[in-house]
């Protein structure tokens, strides 16, 4: 029997509009509204950040067109330097920390929209990195800072790990999308802390701090020798319980590398693509933008979409699937979520948000407790979890939802 999550009766109309925006026409809506209209989505996403709500709604205020992104959210970086040049150091320590990291986030907000000026987007990925490690040592949760070793060079991560249970504690690595980091995902780690799971946040090569190595490519699912590395050099860690968690072309990476690491205790997913190949010329351009600015130049969209496909991989994998769709995802078609699910078959969990968007922003705290949950399950039994969710059986012969046809099968809900 299948069972079919409910969609959206609008995410059919939904999906046209937001693929057929462009950017002048999100200039136009900036201009009359400011980037205070923006989805309800993205602005969870900058309030999950930590920084104070009324400045994310002044920044916000003073974004009249893309091109004012990144502007308006250095100038609100800049802001917060001042203020730890006024608190100084001694007594003040912890809210010199604290305003270094507002700012260093800012910087990482600041880069989302400057995928068209490269020197711009290094420069803004540099200050956020730079001006967050400045801000370790005084704040909480504590972490530390490391160099994850990846062929001929490192990989810059955050390692947190949890108190009060039994070591060698469980590992979860995050593998970051096109516009999230180390220094945004670590930010996640509280839920997996409290279910006694250590978090390493981990910028994927091409991405991030990690962005001068090169395009992210799909073969990078090579990452997890370093992990591997680290979990078996580091005594309260146990290589035998590490888990992938992606979110968007992160969570599809999350899948691929588990497929060819066999090492791999267990893979969860959020709103990953599945097969962009059926569908990458139905997506919204800005977002296309994003993407490619990571990629290899001058590769067609048509290839890369075919190279970062799942379906190939699928048949190696063997670590449980935890896969979290959005039912008003309009960056990746929500069937890409039930697709993977179903296609990798008993093996697989699908936890859905029928009323969330891309990435799970407006619940963070939600779906990395129910993540938490679910690895704590798998990696203390190493059996399915238990948790709530919409179980994908398909039977033989039943073909799996295609993506291309993320219209119809919303329509169907």
């Amino acid at each position: 029997m299948v069972s079919r999550p409910t969609m959206w009766p609008h995410g059919a109309h939904a999906w046209r509009l937001s693929a057929r925006l462009s950017r002048r026409e999100v200039d136009l809506l900036l201009r009359l509204r400011s980037a205070k209209a923006l989805p309800r989505s993205v602005r969870s996403r900058l309030f999950a950040l930590g920084l104070p709500e009324d400045d994310v709604v002044r920044t916000l205020g003073d974004v009249r067109s893309l091109a004012q992104w990144p502007e308006a959210w250095t100038a609100a970086a800049q802001r917060y330097l001042g203020e730890a040049r006024r608190h100084g150091s001694g007594e003040n320590e912890a809210d010199t920390a604290y305003a270094r990291r507002c700012a260093a986030l800012c910087y990482h907000v600041a880069h989302f929209h400057a995928w068209s000026d490269p020197r711009m987007a290094r420069t803004l990925r540099a200050n956020a990195s730079a001006l967050f490690a400045q801000s370790i040592p005084p704040l909480a949760p504590p972490m530390r800072r490391l160099l994850l070793p990846w062929r001929n060079t490192t990989l810059p991560a955050y390692l947190v790990l949890p108190n009060g249970f039994a070591r060698p504690w469980p590992l979860a690595v995050f593998l970051n999308g096109t516009t999230t980091a180390k220094e945004e995902v670590v930010l996640w780690s509280q839920a997996f802390l409290d279910r006694g799971i250590a978090l390493l946040a981990v910028d994927s090569p091409g991405t991030g701090e990690a962005g001068d190595l090169g395009p992210l490519r799909p073969d990078h699912d090579d990452v997890t020798d370093g992990v591997f590395t680290l979990a078996a050099d580091d005594t309260a860690l146990d290589p035998e319980r590490v888990a992938l968690v992606g979110v968007s072309l992160g969570g599809a990476m999350a899948v691929r590398t588990a497929a060819h690491d066999r090492r791999v205790a267990a893979v969860v997913a959020v709103t990953p693509p599945y097969d962009a190949s059926q569908w990458y010329d139905q997506a919204n351009a800005l977002a296309v933008g994003q993407l490619m600015a990571l990629m290899e130049p001058d590769t067609p969209l048509s290839e890369l979409a075919t190279a970062f496909a799942l379906p190939g991989v699928l048949g190696r994998l063997r670590a449980p699937l935890l896969v979290l769709g959005a039912g008003r995802d309009l960056v990746v078609p929500p069937t890409e979520a039930v697709g993977l699910a179903a296609a990798v078959g008993e093996n697989a969990t699908l936890l859905w948000y029928p009323k969330l968007g891309h990435g799970l922003f407006e619940a963070i705290p939600d779906w990395t407790a129910d993540a938490a949950r679910w690895l704590a399950a798998v990696l203390r039994s190493g059996a399915r979890s238990t948790a709530p969710s919409t179980r994908v059986d398909i039977p033989s012969g039943t073909p799996v939802p295609s993506a291309r046809h993320a219209q119809e099968g919303q329509a169907q809900g």
